[in-house]
């Protein structure tokens, strides 16, 4: 009898000791949340014109204010070009709400909104103004805070549609 009860002792402490140690397959799964995230990326605009692509910088800030939406304001600005003529360049602005699907390692996102062209005269957009976008990301986190970047942006202003693809890096923070 002694010897029983010392073996189920033993499993009970054996069974204890597991189950206090186990972490639930949903805890493993927690995304640290970031507020802010930081975009730097390299991007080539489709004009419509001539030249046809216009190539230059593309800054993005954005702020999360929930699991999955947030707030994201963008500017671009192809001001490199292929054509002697046109070197102008132009610039849009984006803002809009923004939906995002997170992972500890990567992410994807969605946004939609109001962009701005400004256009100078020799530019290579055929019209300024405003309109409404349309972009999609995917992010791959390197760490923490840094990651990698890709996207596709389509703008519409007047009478045109310009798209756009870019190319950068991400911090959080």
């Amino acid at each position: 009898m002694n010897r029983t009860r010392k073996s189920l002792l033993y499993c009970g402490l054996a069974f204890f000791a597991l189950s206090a140690g186990r972490v639930s397959s949903l805890e493993g799964q927690v995304v640290e949340r970031h507020a802010w995230k930081l975009t730097a990326s390299f991007t080539g605009l489709r004009t419509g014109a001539t030249a046809g692509w216009v190539y230059g910088p593309e800054l993005g800030i954005r702020g999360d204010f929930g699991e999955h939406w947030g707030l994201g304001l963008r500017v671009a600005l192809p001001v490199l070009d292929t054509e002697s003529y046109s070197d102008d360049g132009a610039a849009a602005i984006d803002l809009g709400p923004t939906l995002t699907f997170s992972t500890a390692k990567s992410e994807l996102g969605l946004a939609a909104g109001a962009t701005g062209f400004l256009v100078a005269d020799r530019g290579e957009l055929i019209d300024g103004g405003i309109g409404a976008f349309i972009a999609g990301h995917a992010t791959r986190w390197l760490n923490t805070r840094m990651g990698l970047t890709a996207g596709g942006t389509v703008r519409t202003s007047g009478g045109g549609t310009y798209p756009s693809v870019s190319l950068g890096i991400s911090y959080r923070f």
